[in-house]
């Protein structure tokens, strides 16, 4: 029972602090919340590692060595190559799973030797009566807490955490900028904003999709145009939520004297950035929109555009012979606006 325990306490914890529901990262939760039990034979880890147990189990105090802080020091250390393959969330998953599950033992009868080789017993309580006991029915209160907590951290690691959570309810711009940056390469993310054009003090409240972010601002996009937050744009609240999965690439095209002959890619949207020389830039017929983003400029025979949408770039291009390179800027599969 109290293997089980561990395991959701551990696991509940990282979801939380880490603001993760990454499988892999519960799963070394959980593996780091059983081996402080390695000490004894007649745990479910001690069974499976049973030399290892036995010979700890021989030389030690059940809840000493393998509970305390210099293990959990201990088990990060041997982890650190994770930190260079992997990043540092998945290195910390395991050592954490572990100081979870030594901490939730100080609440039990026993205790725990959290400050080995220092042999002094960390107890939460001076009264024995109110110490958790394996199997009693505080054990399965903290079980049942522990379950509900877990499956509200799995929930809010999609918002990119519970301190992003807050920060959004608040409206705080640092967590749209935070959000935006952990889930735009995997995940359609769009900006909920309240607030007013700068061009004419209009409302601009909507919601729009995030095509770029500039420092704390954002390039934002909907069906009737671009804008950047900050320029054409005044939000005075803005919060960031995540959609469906997606995938945003880049893509350098380069041209040499030759016509411009790009297709639309069906259920993708993209945008193009960068600078071309045109052969008959007198053909070109620009309308801007003072409340938008400006995201075509002709100067001479030079089209500069900025985030242009590409069905715009080929309208305006059509039939020109063209040099230069464009970055495009792909979002598959279209979001949903």
């Amino acid at each position: 029972m109290m293997a089980l325990t561990h395991s959701i306490v551990s696991a509940a914890g990282v979801s939380l602090l880490l603001g993760t529901g990454n499988p892999l990262h519960l799963a070394l939760a959980i593996a780091g919340s059983q081996l402080p039990d390695v000490d004894t034979s007649t745990s479910t880890i001690g069974q499976i590692l049973f030399p290892i147990s036995n010979w700890i189990e021989d030389r030690f105090p059940h809840r000493s060595v393998t509970h305390c802080f210099l293990a959990t020091c201990a088990l990060a250390l041997v982890s650190v190559p994770v930190y260079f393959y992997a990043d540092w969330k998945t290195w910390l998953c395991l050592p954490l799973g572990h100081l979870l599950s030594c901490f939730s033992d100080i609440f039990t009868k026993q205790g725990v030797q959290f400050f080995w080789p220092y042999p002094t017993w960390c107890i939460s309580v001076s009264n024995p009566n109110r110490r958790l006991q394996t199997g009693g029915t505080g054990e399965y209160w903290v079980l049942a807490i522990a379950t509900i907590t877990l499956a509200v951290a799995i929930k809010l690691s999609g918002t990119g955490g519970p301190t992003a959570f807050v920060g959004t309810s608040l409206g705080l711009r640092s967590n749209a900028t935070e959000i935006y940056q952990t889930n735009a390469a995997s995940y359609h993310v769009y900006a909920q904003i309240n607030g007013t054009f700068a061009s004419d003090s209009s409302s601009a409240d909507g919601r729009y999709f995030i095509v770029a972010g500039e420092g704390n601002e954002f390039i934002i996009y909907n069906k009737t145009g671009l804008w950047k937050t900050g320029t054409n744009l005044i939000s005075s609240r803005l919060t960031a939520e995540v959609g469906q999965p997606a995938s945003a690439s880049i893509q350098l095209l380069q041209f040499d004297e030759e016509e411009f002959a790009i297709t639309p890619v069906p259920d993708t949207l993209i945008f193009v950035t960068g600078t071309l020389t045109v052969d008959e830039p007198d053909s070109i017929k620009l309308t801007a929109n003072p409340k938008q983003l400006e995201i075509a400029k002709l100067i001479g025979d030079k089209i500069t555009f900025n985030y242009c949408p590409l069905e715009i770039a080929i309208k305006l291009l059509n039939g020109q012979y063209i040099t230069g390179s464009l970055e495009a800027k792909i979002f598959s599969p279209k979001p949903d606006l």
